[in-house]
């Protein structure tokens, strides 16, 4: 029975080593604390419906997940990326999240902001606080309604091809 329980404690410490692991855990843990926060958290107390979560893994450098959301005036998207070769041995580190928002009418991008967000750190508030940057940087711009008040150019991190 020893030798069984070595084995296994064997094989688990050489999975759990695997950055790919650690990330897919990530965001298995981050899917289920984002469908929380549309039940529990500050997104469902301000009238926001999650449309979709969506995991990319199969891209070989860049992992990312995808949430879609809207509210009565628009919709939302937020993208967490990691790059693998980031990834440190130990633990993850910091992640890319890039949040778009668009008109809701016609679907439309209105303005987009994305920057590295360290792995503890990324929750419901960094997500909202991201959100809230990415307006006021708008509103200093003094620009007329549709407008893109930022630049949307595509990251190397960010998988095109996932809508």
């Amino acid at each position: 029975m020893k030798k069984i329980s070595k084995f296994i404690d064997f094989v688990n410490e050489k999975y759990n080593e695997e950055p790919e692991y650690r990330i897919k855990v990530f965001f298995t843990e981050l899917e289920k604390n984002i469908r929380q926060w549309f039940v529990n958290g500050a997104f469902s107390t301000n009238n926001t419906i999650l449309v979709s979560v969506t995991r990319a893994l199969t891209n070989s450098i860049e992992k990312n997940l995808i949430f879609d959301f809207t509210d009565d005036e628009y919709y939302y998207q937020v993208y967490v990326i990691i790059s693998l070769p980031d990834v440190e041995e130990e633990e993850l580190d910091d992640c890319f999240v890039k949040v778009k928002k668009y008109d809701k009418d016609e679907i439309s991008l209105l303005r987009s902001l994305g920057e590295d967000v360290p792995v503890k750190e990324l929750n419901e508030d960094t997500i909202i606080e991201l959100f809230a940057r990415l307006d006021e940087e708008s509103d200093t711009l003094n620009l007329k309604t549709g407008d893109v008040t930022l630049d949307d150019e595509d990251t190397d991190l960010e998988n095109t091809d996932i809508e």
